[in-house]
């Protein structure tokens, strides 16, 4: 039988139809590539902890991480600790095939520190490695060095400068700091409202200490980091090995800079060297031409 033009239309139509249905189901059964995870290793060798451990207080080691992605970018880092208290420390975006860092690890006085290393690429796929450090039982406390009577002058002082060496406990202008620069460990300034306990590599401090031989044109930039406690002036006076300081101590909370200074605050604060200390602030002249006068207990 001859088919009509609307017959034979309705048929080209109900083919096209079947032909599509087919053609969804076969997309439909189609599965994605699977999602390879990166990979994310603690680094082993000679210098680094790649294993749970057990460490004294104080003992500083050296944790290397090693990551990579072979199909998505890594897009993401975080490092978390976990002594009882879940914290921060680092948490950065990227855009990178690879990644290698390297921490130094203080162990602090807690019983047991949960140290977690995260990656995620592009595809937000994570992968995370963790490293536990646990308090020896037969921990003993280390020596210390006290160092008393320290003034520092602020930025517009002519007379005391604003830098200070922990190494050899030596004052220095601006001039001899800049002659000295890996010896400078802090500086101190005043701002518009509060004296700062702070670092060459102290991203404000630049603009108090300028000219040709101001902090930005230094080459060598330490940087010390700083913390309020809660301690009596009265215990950090009795204290003669760093049980105290330790037990101060909070690797997620160092800061560049230590604000509001003002007689009888302490501060924690983890030097370039990675010595951990306090410092007692004993008396503030409180003005861009004044001083800080300290004293500053610290790991030997």
């Amino acid at each position: 039988m001859q088919q009509t033009p609307i017959r034979y239309a309705v048929r080209i139509i109900i083919t096209a139809i079947c032909v599509a249905n087919l053609t969804g189901l076969f997309y439909s059964c189609r599965k994605d590539p699977a999602l390879v995870p990166p990979v994310i290793s603690l680094i082993h060798g000679s210098g680094y902890i790649s294993q749970d451990t057990i460490l004294q207080p104080g003992q500083k080691v050296k944790i290397g991480i090693r990551a990579s992605s072979s199909n998505a970018n890594l897009t993401y880092f975080s490092i978390r600790f976990n002594d009882g208290t879940s914290q921060i420390l680092l948490d950065t975006g990227m855009n990178s095939p690879t990644l290698e860092y390297t921490l130094d690890v203080i162990k602090t006085n807690s019983p047991k520190e949960n140290w977690t290393f995260l990656i995620m690429d592009r595809n937000r796929v994570t992968q995370s490695v963790q490293i536990v450090f646990t308090k020896s039982d037969s921990s003993q406390w280390g020596q210390i060095r006290t160092l008393g009577d320290i003034l520092l002058g602020a930025q517009e002082n002519t007379v005391t400068g604003s830098f200070f060496s922990l190494a050899d406990s030596s004052v220095m202008t601006l001039h001899q700091a800049y002659q000295n620069q890996p010896l400078a460990d802090m500086v101190y300034y005043f701002g518009q409202y509060e004296g700062t306990l702070a670092s060459p590599n102290e991203a404000e401090a630049p603009g108090f200490f300028t000219g040709p031989e101001g902090l930005i044109n230094w080459s060598v930039k330490n940087e010390t980091r700083y913390d309020t406690t809660l301690i009596a002036p009265g215990d950090f006076d009795l204290a003669n090995n760093d049980s105290l300081i330790l037990a101060a101590y909070e690797p997620t909370a160092g800061k560049k800079k230590g604000k509001y200074v003002e007689p009888g605050l302490i501060f924690s604060f983890k030097s370039p060297a990675g010595k951990l200390g306090l410092i007692k602030i004993v008396e503030v002249a409180p003005a861009p031409a004044g001083s800080v006068k300290m004293t500053i207990k610290i790991q030997k």
